[in-house]
């Protein structure tokens, strides 16, 4: 927002900063609104500066931290009932400015390193468990909080920081991360730390940004051999004299180096191949070399050894006291030998059956028992909560020592044991209940390893497009020989052969052969898609479907689309959580403590109605106390409450959600929030260009300004094909196309008819067009968004303009009519101005965007402008003679592009018509749209007129059009501030009441007296947008909405900014994800009802409320702890329906 993070105050000399804050308890728009306020009185705020987020939970604004320190912005903020959870200003972040920062400066604020951590975390049960693992890294010295991302369902973690030499807590390790992440009681591996760039921190990254720069890959490297300093000065010097070498650092005692490079410019084989020339052994590092896939499984089939390894472990046990304690104790007859066996005292007062019992219950207890209480202890002494491993290890060391007491006061009272099992697992002496923590724990055990087994289950779609991944390339080499080379190892520019049946191994252009490809894992597109040589790109993983191709790699490792796409899905379980998720959380921190109190009030029911003997006394078994009776009670409440079914609920079925939603061609980065804002939308926004149109205009009408000569003519042609191929619009590119099609007849323009098989790098179409116009070299030009282009030129030839004058060095406008009028174009004399103006309401009436092209000569002579706003002849008439001479090619020079506000009034000489025909699927999804009761707005910088056409064609009655690039984040506010009643019905009325009174009202808004007047706005709440776009201009819109949403091939920086990311180039998919979206959150409601009901009914049985009415009615702590892991199991396998998901298109619905 704010270009430089110092700025001074108009009212005082104090230097302002940018200050950002992360607030909590926000809700509505009264919340963002009761901020602003209090941010607004505080002492430097700049007025127009603050900015409250309610999505985010997050607040800038601009002022003097001398005058309004952090302390007094959190005081306030607290003061209004909301929680600051951060608060800095942006110095003490990062130095944005180009500048280098001066030494004062530097000294006060140190330069801090940014830095990225990863990890896999293995040892999470629950949403409790992730939660935990989030405030660890929040409460990190360095942490930036809004970084930080914990996968439930993957176990992966992700976090920033800021690391500062002079703060040693700010310098992370692996081991340091490790330390902390096993002092909460699990296990984390795959640490990596990485610096990063703070100038390219998207989440989808590409091997170049959207304006064709290069980004930097970083390569680790393990090199073997060093013995001493000289040897990592050899390799810091081979590697640094290479061409594309950004930085590299080589580490003696790790062993190991690190390159920062150019990834089109030098690969990791050159790499490789350059540490060996010196004399070292080398390989690529684990961490790179061991893919994501390999990673994910191994800690998914590593957790599920695990879990399995202490089933087993525990069944060792739990069987021999299965055979004792219920089929030797309770199935044989009394008489039976081994039974009367069994009953034998030892000593007065200790069986022999206590004793076997003692010895099998007490490794369990205190060793396959561990784990529980590590965690329990961690989670008591490092975050001071109480989680599900608490309430096990209260249970089974209750029921374990309780037991253990009741035989050592058995044994003190020196009396003899003989009874039988009754329902609660007891003997009828009371003693013998050491087998409820054996099956306790061996039952627990058994739903962790049924848990993790269906948590496999939900995370194979991301393993099975893993899997896609080859893990060997077939290499041409120069000579063309074929070599095979691990995947890991390809390289930008490198021809790859590719068999019918294989898998492609990375992104990249079909350099050689026809043949048609399965997209299907990758777009889920069904049909095969037709390839043709040196004219269409290829996706990683796709399978060659028909014959032997060769493919230029353009994108490799991290950068290509599988990786991108699998990023994208983990990232999904990372993502901020929805309401409903969230209320989960809140439900689930407090759930064990009010356990614990009902297991304790439990307890204390049945003691003091024991006490006074309130029930039979023959409930209670014969010769033992009613405090055991309590005891196994409270037990039973303590095991059966279950809050993993809680912490499961949403992100079981937020992982096979997004899963499916991949299948489908659809990637859900925004998860479950995501999810949620696209079940509840109420407008969806359309950007024109590329998402309701097919984005590939043609020039389908022209004017050019008649001349005496064709050659002048032609020239005007020249002059506008040339500056449109400069640009990457497609409305430009149409009109260069048009205007080379005008000059030269139809022309070819595949890529390949203009490739040689010796081409370093291949062309596009602009670059092709480009070498079109051979007449016109362009010595400046620059473009505006949402405008058009200007740009300075010199021609080969003199162009004449009859009565004008001839000229060779031109200022060039093209672009729209409000281009041409900032600029202060007009046309020539001659021309009928009101014709000219018909032909381009005419076209616009059509739905076709128009371009015009101005001219003036390029000299440092001043001209007026006659009376009628137009050019005169003597005027306008200049000569070469008259101008300077370009220091480059010694023609006509102008006195600079910039001038084009000057005197000096540009002529139209030329205008076309570009038109852009719809998408045809558009109408039907906007009409299914609207048939579910959500609002379909068109958002365009195009012209009303033009941007209507096109609606109309669509049946979108809502148009905003003529809007700026910058602007369109602030129409979709507009829009979300606009507010819903409780009843959409109450809207739709009011909304048909307003635009009968208002019919070419622009941006339906609702009047305050309009609210009142129809009475269904007396309790509003935020509207909840989708902005579908797919180009830069829409990025700011898309971060502005609810929910953004990127078609196609939109561009990086569209599809960072959006939550979801349509893969296939159709609108239609916006019908699956809103369906899809619908279904998830249906099934986590399902999932959060289940786990809650549980809860309410079980909980009540295990403390015997049913008992006076049914002595049978009662849970023992054995059966408790089944029932508690299979809640948790029931609820991953609940989310696993959705795998089953099949979309069907509705006849109609209703939102």
């Amino acid at each position: 927002m704010y270009e430089d993070m110092m700025v001074i105050s108009e009212q005082s000399s104090a230097p302002l900063s940018k200050a950002t804050v992360a607030i909590q308890g926000m809700t509505c728009a009264s919340c963002v609104k009761a901020i602003e306020t209090a941010l607004l009185a505080l002492p430097s705020v700049q007025q127009s500066s603050v900015a409250v987020n309610l999505l985010i939970g997050s607040a800038t604004l601009l002022a003097s931290p001398d005058l309004c320190p952090p302390s007094l912005i959190t005081e306030t903020i607290e003061n209004a009932g909301y929680d600051v959870t951060s608060c800095k200003y942006a110095e003490s972040l990062f130095h944005t400015s180009k500048q280098a920062p001066s030494s004062s400066t530097a000294n006060k604020h140190p330069v801090q390193n940014h830095h990225r951590a990863s990890l896999n975390i293995s040892g999470m049960f629950c949403g409790s468990c992730s939660s935990k693992v989030e405030a660890l890294f929040k409460s990190l010295q360095g942490v930036i909080p809004t970084s930080v991302k914990v996968s439930l369902a993957t176990g992966y973690a992700q976090f920033d920081y800021l690391a500062q030499q002079d703060i040693p807590s700010s310098i992370m390790t692996t081991n340091s991360i490790a330390d902390k992440i096993r002092e909460l009681g699990f296990e984390a591996d795959h640490i990596k730390i990485e610096k990063i760039n703070d100038d390219d921190q998207t989440l989808f990254n590409s091997s170049t940004d959207d304006s064709g720069a290069t980004a930097l890959a970083t390569t680790r490297l393990d090199i073997s051999g060093m013995t001493c300093a000289s040897c990592v000065s050899a390799i810091e010097s081979s590697l640094s004299g290479l061409k594309g070498i950004h930085q590299v650092q080589v580490n003696l005692l790790a062993k190991s180096g690190v390159i920062v490079h150019d990834p089109t410019l030098i690969g990791v084989r050159d790499l490789i191949s350059a540490v060996e020339d010196t004399g070292f052994d080398v390989a690529l590092a684990a961490d790179d070399a061991l893919t994501g896939r390999n990673a994910l499984q191994e800690k998914i089939k590593r957790e599920e050894l695990m879990l399995r390894r202490r089933l087993l472990l525990s069944l060792v046990f739990a069987v021999p006291m299965f055979i004792v304690a219920m089929v030797m104790m309770m199935m044989l007859p009394k008489s039976n030998p081994v039974r009367v066996g069994l009953m034998k005292n030892i000593i007065p007062g200790l069986r022999i059956q206590d004793v076997i019992m003692f010895i099998l219950a007490t490794p369990v207890q205190f060793w396959l028992a561990k784990p529980f209480y590590k965690k329990a202890y961690r989670a008591l002494r490092y975050t001071r909560t109480a989680n599900m491993e608490t309430l096990v290890a209260l249970g089974t060391s209750v029921a374990y020592f309780a037991s253990l007491g009741s035989i050592i006061a058995a044994m003190a009272k020196g009396k003899d044991q003989h009874g039988s099992m009754d329902g609660m697992g007891m003997s009828s002496s009371g003693v013998d209940f050491f087998e409820t923590s054996v099956f306790l724990v061996t039952f627990i055990n058994l739903g962790k390893w049924l848990e993790a087994m269906a948590k496999g289950k939900t995370a194979e779609t991301i393993t099975k497009l893993m899997d896609l991944q080859p893990e060997t390339a077939t290499l041409v080499k120069a000579d063309e020989t074929l070599e095979e080379i691990p995947a890991s190892l390809i390289q930008v520019g490198d021809i790859l052969m590719v068999n019918a049946g294989g898998r492609i191994p990375c992104d990249g252009l079909l350099w050689k052969g026809n043949t048609t490809v399965d997209e299907a894992m990758i777009t889920g597109e069904s049909l095969p898609v037709q390839k043709t040589e040196r004219k269409s790109k290829v996706i990683s993983a796709s399978i060659n479907l028909s014959s032997v191709i060769q493919v230029k790699a353009t994108k490799v490792g991290k950068d290509t689309t599988l990786s991108r796409i699998i990023q994208l899905v983990q990232d999904a379980q990372a993502s901020p959580k929805a309401p409903i998720e969230a209320l989960g959380d809140k439900i689930s921190g407090v759930f064990v403590p009010i356990v614990i109190v009902l297991a304790l009030l439990t307890f204390a029911g049945w003691a003091i109605a024991g006490r006074y003997e309130a029930f039979p006394m023959s409930w209670i078994p014969e010769g033992e106390s009613y405090w055991i009776y309590a005891t196994l009670y409270a037990v039973a409440v303590l095991v059966i409450a279950c809050p993993c079914a809680l912490g499961l609920a949403s992100p079981a079925a937020v992982m096979v959600g997004t899963g499916v939603a991949a299948k489908h061609g659809i990637l859900v980065k925004g998860g479950g929030f995501a999810l949620e804002m696209a079940k509840q939308l109420d407008i969806v926004v359309f950007d024109k260009t590329g998402t309701l149109t097919t984005g590939k205009p043609k020039m389908t009408d022209s004017w050019v300004l008649p001349t005496s000569e064709k050659s002048d003519s032609d020239m005007v042609l020249q002059i506008l094909g040339k500056v449109e191929a400069g640009s990457s619009h497609p409305v430009a590119l149409a009109v260069a196309k048009g205007a080379a099609d005008l000059l030269y007849g139809h022309l070819n323009l595949a890529v390949d008819s203009k490739l040689g098989d010796n081409e370093e790098e291949e062309e596009d179409e602009s670059q092709v067009l480009k070498k079109q116009f051979n007449h016109v070299k362009i010595a400046h030009m620059r473009e505006v968004a949402g405008r058009g282009l200007s740009a300075t030129l010199t021609l080969s030839d003199d162009l004449s303009l009859e009565g004008y004058g001839r000229f060779r060095a031109l200022n060039v406008l093209v672009g729209n009519e409000k281009w041409m009028q900032e600029n202060g174009a007009h046309y020539p004399v001659q021309v009928n101005k009101a014709d000219r103006e018909a032909e381009l309401a005419r076209w616009q009436s059509e739905g076709k965007s128009v371009v015009l092209c101005a001219v003036t000569p390029a000299a440092n002579n001043n001209n007026a402008m006659a009376q009628d706003g137009q050019i005169s002849i003597d005027t306008a008439s200049m000569t070469t003679e008259t101008t300077c001479k370009c220091e480059l090619c010694e023609c006509i020079d102008c006195n600079c592009s910039t001038s084009l506000g000057s005197a000096r009034v540009p002529l139209i000489v030329s205008q076309a018509a570009v038109a852009d025909t719809a998408r045809p699927e558009a109408a039907e999804v906007i009409a299914g749209l609207e048939a579910q009761g959500i609002e379909t707005w068109m958002l365009t910088g195009d012209h009303p007129t033009t941007a209507q056409a096109i609606a109309r064609q669509l049946g979108i009655t809502k148009v905003i059009a003529g809007v700026l690039p910058e602007d369109k984040a602030a129409k979709v506010k507009q829009l979300q501030m606009a507010g819903r009643p409780k009843s959409n019905s109450g809207r739709s009325k009011l909304l048909m009441k307003q635009e009968s009174r208002h019919p070419s009202v622009e941006l339906s808004t609702i009047s305050p007296k309009a609210e009142s007047e129809e009475g269904v706005y007396r309790q509003m709440r935020p509207a909840v947008v989708a902005m579908v776009g797919d180009g830069i201009n829409d990025s700011p819109a898309l971060a502005q909405s609810n929910l953004g949403i990127s078609v196609g091939s939109a561009t990086d920086i569209a599809i960072e900014a959006a939550s979801i990311v349509l893969l296939r180039d159709t609108l239609t998919d916006l019908l699956v994800m809103r369906d899809l979206a619908k279904t998830t959150v249906r099934r986590i409601q399902i999932n959060f009802l289940w786990a809650f009901m549980y809860n309410v009914v079980m909980i009540p049985i295990a403390a015997g409320v049913l008992v006076p009415w049914n002595r049978s009615a009662v849970i023992g702590p054995t059966w408790a702890g089944l029932a508690m892991a299979a809640s948790s199991v029931s609820v991953v396998l609940s989310s696993l329906r959705l795998r089953s998901y099949h979309y069907r298109a509705p006849k109609s619905s209703q939102k």
